[in-house]
């Protein structure tokens, strides 16, 4: 009996201590702020391209940016449409340090997927991106509520040989 009592109390110190220390690990586990940007502040919202030509036809496009996850992460997702009735969709999602490093992963209805690197100063943003199609640099300038983005692009065309591409998409915020 009192080796079944002495267990029990054994049993018993053990619980405590184990169940105060998951408890004090909680309580350091407290989610990180996210970096602050104020770069990426300036994106959020929904915007508006004016038509643009991409590949022989013209386009206009909604990109609506917002923060998610505790303000991790900024999401744009986008809904394009040509003047042939061609549609795209895609989702964009960024991430910034503190020193306006930039991460970035793309998806789209198509298929694509890429990853982004680049830099946010101020109201200009500077990203590289390589994807299943090719690469591309985009130099972006926000002004007030009018958004241009610069886009170099280089893919491979249907005879494999590759094909360079320029744009110039300007944007209104709605």
């Amino acid at each position: 009996m009192k080796t079944l009592l002495s267990s029990r109390f054994i049993l018993a110190v053990f619980c405590i201590i184990f169940l105060s220390q998951l408890a004090k690990a909680q309580d350091d586990m407290t989610q990180p702020t996210a970096a602050k940007n104020e770069t990426m502040e300036m994106f959020m919202g929904t915007w508006k391209s004016d038509p643009y030509e991409m590949m022989g036809t013209k386009w206009t496009e909604t990109a609506v940016h917002s923060m998610k996850h505790n303000g991790h992460y900024m999401f744009v997702d986008i809904t394009s449409v040509d003047d042939k009735g061609q549609s795209y969709t895609g989702t964009i999602i960024m991430k910034s340090d503190a020193s306006g490093n930039l991460t970035g992963w793309s998806f789209d209805n198509w298929g694509t997927a890429g990853t982004y690197t680049g830099k946010s100063n101020k109201n200009k943003v500077t990203v590289t991106g390589k994807s299943d199609w090719g690469t591309e640099t985009r130099e972006i300038e926000i002004n007030g509520n009018t958004m241009v983005h610069k886009i170099s692009m280089t893919m491979m065309g249907k005879d494999g040989k590759e094909m360079n591409m320029n744009s110039t998409i300007t944007y209104r915020k709605q």
